[in-house]
């Protein structure tokens, strides 16, 4: 069971990251005076950490389901 909350929280942190990385760049850019590698980077490290927490989250739930 561990190998396969390794897999699929591997797979919902790269999901996570694809599906945010405009909504963040487009967040940023209307909120933020940012521009150019600046907006880049700050939209780069925001969309990792929401697919980090995104991924931590599949993890737990596999831990609470794995107690025995």
């Amino acid at each position: 069971m561990r190998n396969a909350a390794t897999i699929v929280s591997f797979l919902v942190f790269v999901i996570a990251f694809v599906a945010t990385r405009d909504f963040t760049r487009t967040f940023l850019a209307s909120w933020v005076a940012l521009e150019g590698l600046a907006l880049w980077i700050a939209s780069f490290v925001s969309s990792v950490l929401l697919a980090a927490l995104a991924a931590g989250l599949v993890l737990q739930i596999f831990r609470f389901f794995d107690r025995d």
